[in-house]
């Protein structure tokens, strides 16, 4: 039996289903892109925390050796 020849009613309780699946799967997608995202930008800020602090040590630039 195919879609065509159904009840009217059973095809858009059907079509609507199939909405509602694919509205949660774009949501989760969403949610893990967020995530990602998310964890990106925190990985980002903890390398310029190193960067800054890194830049800041005490000994830095006190000891240059220009003759190889």
């Amino acid at each position: 039996m195919s879609i065509a020849n159904l009840d009217p009613a059973i095809s858009t309780l059907l079509a609507t289903q199939q909405n509602a699946v694919q509205s949660q799967i774009q949501f989760a997608l969403a949610d893990k892109q967020q995530t990602a995202t998310q964890q990106q930008g925190e990985a980002l800020v903890a390398l310029i925390e190193t960067a800054a602090n890194l830049s800041k040590s005490v000994n830095t630039g006190r000891a240059f050796d220009a003759v190889g």
